[in-house]
C-alpha cells in the first residue's frame, strides 16, 4: 500500500473516532459523553485561588484552588497561562471522581524554553472548572512574576485551602524575550 493511501485511512480512522466519542452511544471512553443539567443555576462556581506571587525559573510551583458545583458533577480543571506577548494552549486537567467540591492544588513547572532569560517575565494564570454536563466556570486570574533568581516556592496557603490534596499538574513553557520577538536570525 503506498504512503498516500495510508494517510488516508489514517485520517479517516481519527475523524472516525472523535465522531464516535463525541455521540453518547459511540465511543465514550475517548471523550466523555456530557450528561447532567445545563444552564446558569448549574454552572460551578471558582471560588478562589491563590499561590505565591513570585517563583524561581525552572522550580516547582504550587497554585492552590477552591471550587464548588450545586449538582456534584465537577470533574474537570481548565487552567490557562499566557505571558507578556504570548498565550499557551490550555491545559486540561480530568479528575478521577465527580465532586461537589475541590480543593488542593495544581503542581506547575515554570521552565524556560531552551535558555534563561535576562529579565523577570510577567505572567499570569487563568482557572476554570468545568462540571459532566459541560458548564463552565467563569475563570479566575492572578498575575505572577518569574524571576531568575526569584524565591522557591515556600508558600503555605491559609486554612480554607487544602495543601495536600494534588489536583493534577500543569505545564507553563516560558518563552524567553528572543523568542517572544520572534527573532529568526539565521546564522
Amino acid at each position: 500500500m503506498t504512503r498516500k493511501r495510508w494517510m488516508k485511512y489514517i485520517v479517516a480512522g481519527a475523524a472516525f473516532l472523535l465522531w464516535a466519542g463525541s455521540t453518547s452511544s459511540g465511543l465514550g471512553f475517548l471523550l466523555p459523553p456530557r450528561e447532567g443539567p445545563v444552564g446558569e443555576k448549574h454552572r460551578p462556581v471558582v471560588e478562589a485561588i491563590t499561590a505565591q506571587n513570585e517563583i524561581r525559573d525552572g522550580n516547582l510551583w504550587k497554585i492552590y484552588l477552591r471550587a464548588s458545583d450545586p449538582d456534584g458533577d465537577l470533574d474537570k480543571i481548565h487552567v490557562s497561562f499566557s505571558q507578556l506577548g504570548a498565550d499557551f494552549t490550555p491545559d486540561l486537567l480530568p479528575q478521577k471522581t465527580m465532586a461537589r467540591e475541590m480543593n488542593g492544588y495544581i503542581l506547575v513547572w515554570a521552565s524556560l524554553n531552551g535558555g534563561g532569560s535576562t529579565g523577570d517575565i510577567y505572567a499570569e494564570v487563568d482557572i476554570r472548572v468545568e462540571d459532566r454536563a459541560g458548564n463552565m466556570s467563569e475563570s479566575m486570574k492572578m498575575s505572577f512574576t518569574v524571576a531568575q533568581f526569584g524565591k522557591k516556592d515556600g508558600f503555605v496557603p491559609p486554612p480554607p485551602f487544602n495543601a495536600t490534596n494534588s489536583l493534577g499538574q500543569a505545564d507553563f513553557p516560558l518563552l524567553t524575550e528572543t523568542e517572544l520577538a520572534g527573532d529568526a536570525r539565521s546564522d
